[in-house]
């Protein structure tokens, strides 16, 4: 066998939760899966304030009761969770007994899950376990229902918290993270505002392109991600102008595929040049993805020429007797006018940030090792102060 065929032939895995349910009036069968997976019967839910609010939380309260379960509810997460909510549903799932937790809400909000679910049998500060495979013992049984379509939270093996005094985001990687269940109702995102559909649109497209991006991407992830990518670009203006049933339901559907992609191939250069501003300046996740997304594809495109030509049909893009670094060009473009279409801001400046702050951007951009060790082109100081000037 030639060497070049060998590492054509390369070995991977997979991983996925154990059961995927998608489809309008899903969360219908939370109660069911809930009852298979365990025979005891108190449960604890993770949410925020605004699902109370607008009555999903109770829905999915009333489904568990139905069921026999004894219910408790934490609402106390907030949009980009800091370590220091991630130990405080630590301590309550440890003074308690439960026996499954349900995570109903956005990223935030399923990360949060997941951590209530380790935090049941690996007893040290949740501090411990941030990091790759650090999380000693699988947790309590989880069931994860986005409400939104964008973080892909409920198929990945990740948690993020935010660090406030670092001002950085840091994730939990663990097998123990991904759900037992995760249950996909596009109706539950038929209420999202505007601003809410573009954040979270813009991180499934960020999840679909930077996979394709990834060195740790493969064949299964490239189709998962080629296809996430198509019905993004396709709905999101769309999702974006109008709530109806059909770009809701190819926006969920977009995310969660883009989530399967982000958990097996990974984020790079797009995600760690948000991680740079998004604490700092209080940036929403999606916002500092989208923002950051056609500066990281256009410093890695000469690295993903063979990817190309499929990342322009994703994006409706006429691929016939058009060069590569055509193409190239067509797709920065399409994807700045994609980000302005839904209102994100393209340059540093529009979001407050001082031309002064780009040597500190660009050098705590370095520091983000374990995204950019995805990333396909290295990246030096000198080339990261010429991103981020360009951002700015």
């Amino acid at each position: 066998m030639s060497e070049s065929i060998r590492k054509a032939l390369i070995s991977y895995e997979i991983k996925l939760p154990r059961k995927i349910l998608f489809g309008i009036d899903s969360l219908g069968r939370l109660g069911s899966e809930a009852r298979v997976l365990t025979e005891g019967r108190c449960a604890l839910i993770v949410t925020d304030e605004n699902i109370v609010r607008i009555g999903i939380a109770r829905r999915v309260e009333d489904t568990l009761l139905d069921e026999g379960f004894k219910v408790e509810v934490f609402d106390k997460v907030e949009p980009e969770p800091s370590i220091d909510t991630a130990e405080a549903i630590s301590k309550l799932v440890r003074s308690s007994k439960f026996d499954l937790v349900v995570g109903v809400g956005g990223g935030s909000v399923m990360d949060m899950a997941k951590i209530a679910s380790i935090a049941s049998t690996n007893l040290k500060p949740i501090r411990s376990y941030i990091g790759v495979n650090l999380v000693e013992k699988p947790g309590l049984p989880h069931i994860l229902v986005p409400t939104t379509a964008g973080t892909g939270s409920e198929v990945t093996d990740i948690a993020v918290v935010t660090i406030p005094e670092d001002e950085i985001k840091s994730s939990m990687i663990s097998p123990y993270l991904l759900p037992d269940v995760a249950i996909v109702d596009p109706s539950l995102t038929y209420t999202l505002p505007p601003s809410i559909t573009a954040s979270t649109g813009l991180d499934a497209i960020s999840h679909a392109l930077e996979a394709l991006m990834s060195v740790n991407s493969n064949h299964i992830t490239d189709i998962v991600a080629l296809e996430a990518l198509r019905l993004a670009y396709r709905y999101l203006p769309e999702a974006y102008r109008s709530s109806n049933p059909e770009n809701r339901y190819y926006m969920s559907l977009a995310a969660l595929l883009a989530g399967i992609a982000l958990c097996n191939a990974g984020v790079c250069l797009g995600h760690a040049l948000a991680y740079t501003f998004a604490v700092s300046y209080r940036v929403p996740h999606g916002v500092s993805c989208g923002l950051t997304l056609p500066y990281a594809f256009e410093y890695n495109s000469t690295n993903i020429g063979r990817k190309i030509p499929s990342i322009a049909k994703s994006l409706g893009i006429d691929v016939e007797g058009r060069s590569i670094e055509e193409l190239s060009k067509s797709i920065t473009d399409h994807l700045f006018e994609l980000v302005e279409t839904v209102g994100i801001p393209t340059k540093l400046r529009e979001i407050g940030i001082d031309r002064n702050a780009i040597p500190t951007l660009a050098s705590k951009l370095l520091s983000l090792e374990r995204l950019l060790k995805r990333n396909p082109k290295a990246i030096t100081i000198n080339e990261a102060l010429k991103i981020v000037e360009s951002m700015w």
